[in-house]
């Protein structure tokens, strides 16, 4: 999703997409490497290094939609956006490519599931490949100002949903205390659920947040507003042309 809004803004905003391709090389060679070394990463730490490691990878991605939100007002200079919106990409994949490396390695190697992993990964690509077009698509059929705006609410969704999976990965290893649910609203929607699950891996829903998860995912989400109208001021550079 994160590379179909990003693609987006950057054809709305007549950037070129060259970038995309920087991406995902790098992308894929850090994930390829990260899920080669995750034993020895693991072992960091006290045990804690492979969460500790997502979660700064996806506080990483936050960062960096932060400064494109911020660029992304204006219109942004060409040459900055690609290298953050290529740095943000790459970071994501690293972490999304090492985790579906390491279970499709995982369960390859017994061989009364090997076919049924490499079916269901197919498949799994396949939809969210077209997931990403479809949502492309709908992006650059709305009118140039409106898809700009909307481009940058999803991206300040998507990375404060990065900060709440980071604190959850945080949570689990006690490098951040975890407390009584505030709210649950899986009655609404269930993490379960195909739409929970969607919105967990796009914008990081969790049913049950933490008062820790709630308080940054608020904080991140302020950032990213705070970002957006610090940086409105400066030049505007139309795209309706």
């Amino acid at each position: 999703m994160l590379i179909s809004v990003l693609l987006a803004m950057s054809s709305i905003l007549h950037h070129g997409v060259r970038w995309i391709w920087w991406s995902i090389a790098f992308g894929g060679v850090g994930a390829v490497l990260f899920a080669s070394t995750l034993d020895l990463i693991t072992d960091l730490l006290d045990g804690a290094g492979q969460e500790v490691a997502n979660a700064g990878l996806q506080g990483l991605v936050y960062c960096l939609a932060v400064v494109i939100v911020a660029l992304g007002v204006n219109g942004g200079g060409q040459r900055a956006m690609s290298v953050f919106m290529a740095s943000a990409v790459a970071c994501a994949l690293i972490r999304e490519g090492s985790e579906i490396l390491v279970y499709i390695g995982g369960y390859a190697a017994i061989a009364e599931y090997r076919n049924a992993v490499y079916a269901g990964g197919a498949i799994g690509a396949g939809i969210g490949i077209s997931l990403g077009i479809l949502l492309f698509s709908s992006l650059r059929a709305l009118n140039p100002t409106r898809g700009h705006n909307t481009c940058l609410i999803l991206v300040a969704l998507i990375g404060a949903g990065m900060v709440m999976q980071a604190t959850m990965l945080l949570e689990q290893v006690d490098w951040l205390p975890s407390g009584k649910a505030l709210w649950d609203s899986s009655v609404l929607i269930s993490e379960q659920s195909i739409p929970g699950e969607l919105l967990y891996a796009v914008f990081g829903y969790e049913s049950t947040p933490s008062p820790v998860q709630a308080t940054l995912y608020s904080l991140s989400l302020a950032v990213m507003i705070a970002a957006y109208f610090l940086a409105k001021p400066g030049r505007f550079t139309s795209y309706d042309k």
